[in-house]
């Protein structure tokens, strides 16, 4: 895969680390057990061999990536967030992101005083952790992992209510099983406004309330997604008559983007 060129022109950006989840408990108690070679060997392994399969993973878009990431980091038990990304001077357009667990880099403390009083802060939970997922964008304009590290330096969360916790796992709107719903009461007629209520009262305490807007952008995604194919079915059937008829014919009236128009 052709890469763009990251030194002619690279311009460096830098970004506050988001989804910080600054009230996270990452207390978990693990017990020591004696293993042997054989079981450390097939360990090494597996780790090796989950390495590989996401390395040169392709997406095609950072919000995708974004997406695999977090899903991956919630069934591990750490939360992430944006680090960040390289833009061609020229277009000014990312070429290069970067995502870390949440526990990156350390609190600065510049500015932790006010005319000589101390500011009170809250607890700095971030250990330096190094684990990342990078991902650059080919001449083909598809994005794809070319560095990728899962060492993490500090303890990770073990139970479901503890990983809700990270901010980045605590935006319901995101998760699989919330789109699908919001799918599915869509489908049967509710309103955006009306999908919201019954979300919002199957959440946890963790997250934060589901708006409207959420809503109506999953809808409109979906939408997208299946425009043009509800005439799939419709254009068989045209199909399947003509083969048996020769007389019958019909005639497709398309949009400039190529979707289904009109059928005559």
């Amino acid at each position: 895969m052709d890469f763009e060129n990251p030194v002619a022109n690279q311009s460096f950006v830098t970004h506050t680390i988001e989804d910080i989840d600054a009230n996270v408990s990452l207390e978990s108690t693990f017990e020591s057990e004696k293993v042997n070679d054989d079981i450390v060997n097939l360990a090494y392994d597996e780790d090796e061999a989950k390495d590989l399969s996401i390395m040169g993973k392709v997406f095609s878009t950072p919000k995708d990536a974004y997406t695999f990431y977090n899903q991956y980091a919630f069934l591990h038990g750490f939360g992430i967030g944006v680090h960040w990304s390289f833009k061609n001077k020229t277009t000014n357009e990312p070429y290069q992101k970067s995502y870390v667990c949440n526990k990156q880099c350390f609190k600065s403390l510049k500015g932790n005083s006010l005319c000589g009083v101390a500011k009170k802060r809250r607890r700095n939970l971030r250990t330096g952790c190094k684990a990342m997922l990078r991902i650059s964008k080919g001449k083909d304009s598809e994005w794809f992992v070319d560095v990728f590290n899962d060492t993490h330096n500090h303890n990770l969360s073990t139970t479901p209510t503890k990983v809700m916790k990270h901010r980045s796992h605590g935006k319901i709107h995101r998760s699989m099983a919330c789109k699908s719903l919001m799918v599915e009461l869509g489908q049967s007629g509710l309103r955006p406004y009306q999908i919201k209520k019954v979300v919002n009262t199957m959440k946890t305490p963790y997250d934060t309330n589901v708006t409207s807007k959420q809503c109506d952008d999953v809808l409109s995604e979906q939408q997208k997604q299946y425009k043009g194919k509800e005439f799939y079915g419709l254009i068989k059937h045209f199909q399947d008559k003509a083969l048996i008829d020769s007389n019958q014919y019909f005639v497709m009236d398309l949009f400039d983007e190529g979707s289904p128009k009109n059928v005559f």
